[in-house]
């Protein structure tokens, strides 16, 4: 069964909000793009094997702004070939390019596409699982006023029963650098800059050695267990300083899961793109919990959110594009595919 969820009337609304001028309202400056030339159609999403649909969302965050955005539910239960996959890329490629090379990997058709966690410099600075064997870990050492930190941040990974998992994980130095999950994120506090002395080790109470077979590391935790925990788990997951912007609106990208084991992705547009202000991560988490999630974690977001429909093409509006009529997508170092085997 293929569906479309976009038609024209949705088109026209669309059209109508690009001409909305919406920024950042936080303390951080407000992104301003000059008018650009008249945007082409809203893309569409395209089509999609049965237990995958991929919907546009326009929600209304009150005082004349809004977030526009897409999102992606797979059913893998009610289509056993579709796939979640974590995708590690050396090399750095654009989302759409990465799509596009799929196949060549023998893992499926792609579906769909979105990029995933945090780089530096062509290198990813989060924990990527795939085929059950760790091809990145998570950054293990930050700093903050000077002091080495060692912060405890979340993934989410699917486990060989097809069970999806979220949980903080660290890097154990004592076990070959495996992931271990912990019950929280344990004692740093960026709010309060207390931070733990010494790295977390197989040893530290709760400490559970994970085996994903396919896991993506972000952060912070957006939703756990029904609830709303991404303010608290900002601090504690040590993301204030490193650019992200939590606590104000910006292009963002999640993953997450519901009760019975659906798969949900979402990228939202911001820094004006379409006349989207994006979303805080409070606002992201709420939005999750309004699809169903039971547990998501935050990725990478700002230039890099990017999602990829099935025909290939750039589904959302990256902010790298500014006011250009072409799509620029940002080069990143892990992706999440959502495949189809045949």
């Amino acid at each position: 069964m293929k569906l479309k969820f976009l038609g024209f009337a949705l088109l026209a609304v669309c059209v109508c909000a690009v001409c909305c001028m919406c920024g950042s309202d936080s303390k951080t400056p407000d992104y301003e793009f000059p008018d650009g030339p008249d945007p082409d159609p809203d893309p569409q999403p395209g089509d999609y094997p049965a237990g995958l649909t991929v919907t546009e969302f326009t929600d209304d965050l009150g005082g004349g702004k809004q977030c526009l955005g897409f999102v992606a539910v797979a059913d893998l239960k009610a289509n056993p070939k579709l796939r979640f996959n974590a995708v590690h890329l050396p090399q750095q490629k654009i989302p759409s390019r990465i799509h596009a090379e799929f196949a060549s990997a023998n893992r499926g058709t792609a579906c769909v596409t979105i990029n995933a966690g945090y780089w530096w410099a062509g290198n990813s600075l989060s924990l990527l699982v795939t085929g059950g064997a760790v091809k990145s870990i998570e950054n293990q050492t930050v700093t903050r006023n000077n002091q080495t930190v060692y912060p405890v941040r979340s993934s989410f990974g699917q486990m060989s029963s097809g069970k999806f998992e979220t949980h903080w994980i660290y890097c154990v130095l004592d076990d070959g650098n495996k992931p271990y999950a912990f019950p929280s994120a344990l004692d740093n506090d960026e709010r309060t800059n207390t931070y733990m002395s010494a790295p977390p080790t197989s040893k530290t109470p709760g400490a559970v050695l994970w085996t994903p077979q396919e896991a993506v590391g972000g952060g912070p935790m957006l939703v756990k267990e029904g609830k709303n925990v991404a303010v608290e788990n900002y601090w504690k997951e040590v993301f204030d300083g490193g650019g992200i912007a939590g606590t104000s609106r910006q292009p963002r990208t999640a993953v997450g899961a519901t009760a019975d084991g659906k798969l949900i992705l979402l990228v939202c547009d911001g820094r004006n793109m379409r006349g989207s202000a994006g979303f805080t991560l409070a606002e992201l988490a709420d939005k999750l919990i309004e699809l169903g999630a039971v547990d998501a974690v935050n990725l990478d977001g700002g230039g890099s959110s990017t999602m990829v429909g099935s025909d290939g093409k750039v589904l959302n509006r990256p902010s790298d594009t500014g006011s250009a009529e072409v799509i620029v997508e940002r080069k990143i170092s892990t992706a999440v595919v959502i495949s189809e085997v045949n």
